[in-house]
């Protein structure tokens, strides 16, 4: 394994600073770090007037399995690689993660708790089997960072596609109440960052993905703007709050 040395700003052939290779090596990926907190960090406010109010609302849990396994996977990648943004990009979302999901257990209902626990028990099997074997079957360095980045893209793509059963169901009730337009935003302008480094670098396991990720984005944001959230009468969710937290305070 080679240790990451940085990326040269100045041109083989030339002696003079470019800038290009500044944005595109260095300010892309420290851009998308920030922009990765401020992704992860989006659904914390929500996180915590959940823990407040003690009902779980219209937030979909599942995202928050996703990003716990999105950055464990890609830690694993960066440390490989030995890329230090891809390791400042993710280890933080990596415990906002866990904070944020167990959390929002609690005050879920059995449906979504049984499929947040059964999502966290995929991704938990897929990544300590893939970790064992890039440490005992694999020596060649180059295969264990293909093996790491093709599972980093697989967990990558279930990550971005997890709001997909909440599009589904805003084209079903034409409302975006189960979206949160600031991690559709963060995700897009997220992507294309990365897009920019994984290309500069020619990383096609870092490239690739991102694009689709912001894809995405894109068309999460486009519904969010055509389907407009509907709020739910509080005599509607009154009893359905008082039974989730009777619910909660039975299983804590």
């Amino acid at each position: 394994m080679t240790a990451w040395t940085g990326r040269a700003l100045l041109d083989d052939d030339d002696d003079e600073f470019d800038f290009k290779k500044l944005f595109l090596h260095h300010l892309a990926p420290g851009l998308g770090c920030i922009i990765a907190f401020l992704m992860f960090v989006s659904p914390l406010k929500t996180v915590l007037q959940i823990r407040a109010n003690k009902h779980l609302g219209d937030l979909n849990p599942l995202p928050l399995v996703a990003i716990i396994a999105n950055c464990a996977a890609w830690l694993i990648y960066g440390c490989i690689n030995a890329d230090p943004y891809v390791i400042a990009a993710n280890e933080p979302g990596l415990l906002l993660g866990i904070f944020m999901t167990v959390s929002c257990y609690g005050f879920a209902d059995p449906k979504a708790r049984d499929v947040m626990l059964k999502a966290l028990m995929f991704f938990s099997v897929l990544l300590s089997s893939v970790g064992i074997a890039i440490a005992l079957f694999i020596e060649d360095d180059e295969w264990a960072s293909k093996t790491a980045g093709y599972t980093a893209v697989f967990i990558l793509l279930c990550y971005y596609g997890a709001p997909l059963s909440s599009m589904a169901e805003v084209l079903r009730t034409r409302s975006s109440a189960s979206l949160f337009w600031p991690t559709s935003l963060m995700n897009t302008i997220n992507g294309l960052l990365w897009v920019a480094y994984g290309t500069a670098v020619n990383d096609p396991f870092i490239a690739i993905p991102n694009a689709i990720g912001a894809a995405f984005g894109v068309i999460q944001i486009g519904l969010i703007n055509i389907y407009p959230a509907k709020k739910v009468a509080a005599a509607e969710t009154a009893p359905e709050r008082e039974r989730l937290v009777a619910d909660g305070e039975a299983e804590a």
